[in-house]
């Protein structure tokens, strides 16, 4: 579940998405969706290279070191390398990690629900008593047996890498991949109406993480975000998730904020899994995010430190405003355009292209 501390506006916000789950104000998919209880989907392998393109297929290796430069930016070079320490020792199953401060040690497992999903899932070091075993290193502990666990790591890298390979391909652009797993992800993924319920009658009955969208093709809105987010900064593309409240604090919500070409833009795949085949929520800024939900938009909370709030992160570019209302669209890697259509099944109109960059 998300982690907030307790400053009122946090609270109030962490309070809504426990207990509303992604809200009334949510476009909620309502296909069938599967248990609660968590599923590891086998890994197979896919030719992820279409039959009108040249183009071959992406080949992604693992990337153990995910942040936001968002959170560079806040807290600094030392504390992003003592994040990705704790990274490689909770993937190697390591009974301590070296942290050169004690209070960070908080931080990196509320960020670890978003950039590495596995330990936020399985990794229980950073409770209220963090255990100090001398010389600046401190204890973890795990759920799960070491041999266990290790194995889930395994399924959890291969899982990673055929998501990421299934959406792209050798060559694109880092637009195109932002544009690629969107595509894909709102494809694979359905709404899990019979978590949400749960997670309102009981929130202490559900285990709701990115891990859990990853891993199965299911899930709501904190974890399809979260999900979304780590694919994108495992390509290289800069992600964090924002968390919101409608004006009439009836409903929360979470998305994912996504960097495209220096610019920080709202993007809800949750919204989209109703609208599968437009971009209408895609590329938002804050005034289209504000419309699309009725937010209030102060109590946007970016991550999962409630040190990042909307005063400190605007998002007002329109670039991609004509993506809004379009009615279908397609990746004309070819081309290397964008295109998008007035009519299902990308036929009719062509109402407009968007270069896919460099």
């Amino acid at each position: 579940m998300i982690n907030k501390k307790f400053n009122t506006a946090a609270a109030l916000l962490a309070a809504m998405l426990l207990l509303t789950s992604c809200g009334e104000a949510a476009v909620s998919n309502t296909s069938n969706s599967s248990s609660v209880s968590e599923v590891t989907t086998e890994v197979t392998s896919s030719e992820t290279t279409s039959p009108e393109s040249e183009h071959k297929a992406y080949d992604h290796t693992f990337n153990p070191h995910c942040l936001s430069q968002i959170y560079v930016d806040k807290y600094g070079k030392d504390f992003e390398e003592n994040f990705y320490r704790y990274c490689d020792a909770v993937l190697s199953g390591a009974e301590t990690v070296k942290c050169d401060k004690k209070e960070w040690l908080p931080k990196f497992r509320d960020l670890s629900r978003i950039y590495l999903p596995i330990a936020f899932r399985y990794c229980y070091s950073m409770d209220e008593d963090i255990t100090s075993v001398g010389n600046g290193e401190y204890k973890l502990s795990y759920g799960l047996p070491k041999d266990e666990y290790l194995k889930k790591v395994d399924e959890f890298k291969a899982r990673i890498e055929y998501l990421i390979e299934s959406a792209c391909q050798e060559g694109d652009t880092p637009f195109e991949m932002t544009l690629a797993l969107y595509q894909s992800e709102g494809k694979r993924l359905t709404y899990d109406e019979a978590a949400a319920d749960s997670a309102d009658a009981d929130p202490a009955s559900v285990s709701l993480s990115p891990y859990r969208a990853l891993m199965t093709d299911t899930g709501i809105c904190q974890e399809i975000a979260g999900a979304y987010a780590y694919l994108l900064m495992q390509v290289g593309v800069d992600a964090i998730t924002c968390g919101g409240l409608t004006k009439d604090v009836s409903a929360s919500h979470e998305w994912t904020v996504v960097k495209i070409d220096g610019k920080y833009y709202h993007c809800d795949l949750t919204f989209q899994l109703n609208e599968r085949a437009t971009l209408r929520f895609f590329g938002m800024d804050d005034k289209q995010r504000e419309i699309e939900g009725d937010w209030d938009m102060q109590y946007n909370n970016f991550g999962d430190t409630n040190d990042i709030w909307y005063k400190d992160l605007k998002l007002e570019d329109k670039r991609f405003e004509p993506l809004w209302t379009i009615t279908s669209y397609k990746i004309d890697r070819e081309n290397n355009n964008l295109c998008c259509y007035d009519s299902y099944e990308c036929t009719g109109d062509l109402i407009c292209e968007i270069p896919l960059g460099q």
